[in-house]
């Protein structure tokens, strides 16, 4: 195609010429420049590779276009293959009928759930309660266990006290008994020495009035025996 057009410029530069004036003769052909046109032709061919190159680009892109078509295509024949499996199923099988069981049963699910969960939270609280019983037992229990102690040790302190109570009440009647018993021999003493005197010298001695020991009369018992003093006054008459 190069060659070709090359020609056809060579042709008509020899054929076409360049300068013409009227009334005078065609000068002598000069020499030819084989190099004239050089830039046109360089233009063209500049021009027929880039057309060129677009071309292979365009038939790449064809290329990859065709495999999208074709993907497309496979995936359109088998949506309307999956399309007329569902249509067939819905037209010729209970599937409208079994999915409206399914969310049935699903409704029924979500009930029961509801009810276990309320019957749960019954049972917490139920655990909660038996355990709070549970522990007020504990406590009362405690409590009673505490009293009973504290019974125990009261009773024992009342023990302890009376016990205390018992011994000072009988050490301070066994020390007034030996202090009653002193001042009653005291007085049987002086007694028997009166009653001596009398029968040698027959007077009694001055009785001194003043208080003995802090004791009363009525306080003082003589024990004496009977029989003496009749003897005594026997031998008197």
């Amino acid at each position: 195609m190069l060659s070709s057009l090359k020609e056809k410029i060579l042709n008509v530069k020899q054929n076409v010429p360049l300068f013409n004036t009227e009334g005078k003769e065609i000068k002598e052909k000069e020499a030819i420049n084989l190099y004239a046109g050089a830039d046109i032709l360089q233009h063209f061919q500049n021009q027929w590779e880039e057309l060129h190159q677009i071309n292979e680009d365009n038939a790449k892109k064809a290329e990859i276009v065709a495999q999208d078509i074709t993907k497309i295509t496979s995936n359109i024949t088998c949506s309307k293959e999956n399309l007329s499996l569902i249509t067939h199923i819905l037209s010729n099988s209970n599937l409208p009928g079994n999915i409206g069981n399914c969310l049935e049963n699903i409704k029924s699910l979500y009930t029961l759930s509801d009810k276990i969960e309320s019957g749960l939270i019954d049972l917490e609280n139920l655990i909660d309660e038996i355990e709070f019983e549970k522990l007020k037992v504990q406590h009362q229990f405690h409590l009673q266990q505490y009293e009973l102690r504290k019974e125990e040790s009261l009773e024992s302190f009342k023990n302890t006290l009376e016990e205390n109570h018992t011994r000072k009440v009988a050490e301070y009647e066994a020390k007034k008994k030996s202090v009653m018993e002193e001042r009653q021999k005291a007085f049987q003493d002086a007694f028997k020495s009166d009653l001596e005197v009398y029968k040698s010298l027959g007077t009694l001695p001055e009785i001194n009035q003043r208080k003995q020991n802090g004791a009363l009369l009525e306080e003082i018992q003589i024990d004496y025996d009977p029989s003496e003093l009749d003897q005594f006054f026997n031998e008197n008459s």
